[in-house]
């Protein structure tokens, strides 16, 4: 149980500082020329494939053997917990969104983080980036919500 416990906390740090970091150096490349803005971008889509997806699938699959294992061990009272249950959901939400909207949009995001030779990127890489910014900062909150709900609620 503990391993599982160690697994959940490390995918969260491996989610949410991940997102962090990813929208930090987003923020620092806004002044920066078109080369280094487009190898940032293509390093954010790595960032978001091996720290971020991985974190939120070790946070999702920990969680859900976590759940199950409530049952098996006599602790099934906390399923009417209400914190318990905003956690569950939370977690879901954001983590789903996370492996099935941000994942693609960061990989097609950098795919398109190539100047062309007029030293411009192309029209749908600002569409992919704001969409990959705005599923951050959603499913980044939501995460937080639910690592916060056990102690705040």
């Amino acid at each position: 149980m503990s391993l599982l416990l160690f697994t959940h906390v490390l995918g969260c740090a491996m989610w949410i500082g991940g997102g962090l970091a990813g929208l930090m150096i987003e923020m620092g490349v806004k002044q920066e020329s078109v080369e280094v803005r487009a190898g940032a971008f293509r390093l954010l889509a790595r960032l978001h494939t091996l720290v971020i997806g991985f974190g939120a699938l070790l946070v999702l699959g920990s969680g859900v053997v976590l759940t199950m294992s409530l049952d098996t061990e006599g602790l099934g009272d906390l399923m009417r917990e209400p914190r318990l249950w905003v956690m569950i959901v939370a977690g879901l939400l954001a983590g789903f969104m996370v492996l099935f909207v941000g994942l693609p949009t960061a990989s097609r995001m950098g795919a398109l983080a190539v100047p062309s030779s007029k030293g411009e990127l192309p029209p749908a890489f600002e569409m992919y980036r704001r969409r990959s910014a705005w599923i951050t900062v959603i499913s980044g909150t939501l995460a937080v919500i639910a690592l916060l709900a056990w102690y705040v609620l």
